[in-house]
């Protein structure tokens, strides 16, 4: 039977009575009935090695434990997305964070939860905000670059005059220069003259053809 809204409360270490073997045991509370449930993991107590101070099996301080690389604690561990601390020796500083967490198991015999079977019912907050960022920043960017896109060519397609109707000048001067053929000699005295010269010419030219098609 799965129980969810599984909450951590404390924890206890000891051997097992029929291997001598340690173990870590966590005890849980459901939310939604106020029972209590506990669930056993295989830990070690002792110290896996030889250090200045300490012999290799001599017993760990008192709330130390370390678990297995492939343990089933350190499985449920990685499933909370919960960092990690450097050292499999130091899970004793970390274990308050699991209180944050409701989570969610099969029972193995009455109110003992299957180990392998411990998980978070939903991710932590943190994890869902970093997700939800980039759909934020894609809704930020992507409409003002359409927004910019547009503006580039509603400008583009219009042309300024001082003459009446400009939106059909604009489109008949357009369809009339849009293949303009020039002789060499005019394409260098274009490029010869200075700007003023070049604007008076424009200027000319635009109240011709505004005059003749008025």
């Amino acid at each position: 039977m799965e129980v969810i809204n599984l909450r951590y409360v404390s924890r206890t270490m000891g051997n097992y009575v029929q291997t001598d073997a340690g173990g870590l045991t966590l005890q849980l509370i459901c939310d939604d009935t106020g029972d209590d449930y506990h669930v056993y993991f295989n830990v070690d107590l002792v110290r896996q090695r030889d250090s200045k101070n300490h012999k290799k099996g001599s017993p760990l301080p008192k709330g130390h434990f370390t678990p297995g690389p492939k343990s089933h604690f350190m499985k449920m561990w990685r499933s909370t997305l919960l960092p990690a601390p450097k050292s499999l020796t130091s899970f004793h500083d970390c274990m308050g964070k699991l209180k944050s967490i409701k989570f969610k198991a099969e029972t193995s015999k009455g109110m003992r939860l299957d180990a392998g079977t411990l998980r978070p019912m939903y991710l932590p907050d943190n994890f869902l905000t970093t997700t939800r960022q980039v759909p934020d920043k894609k809704l930020i960017t992507f409409p003002d670059k359409d927004i910019n896109q547009t503006h580039t060519e509603a400008s583009q397609d219009s042309i300024p005059t001082t003459c009446p109707n400009n939106y059909v000048i604009s489109k008949q001067v357009s369809a009339n220069t849009s293949n303009p053929i020039t002789s060499i000699d005019d394409t260098k005295r274009v490029q010869n003259q200075i700007n003023k010269e070049w604007l008076d010419d424009y200027q000319r030219q635009w109240a011709l053809e505004c005059e003749e098609l008025f």
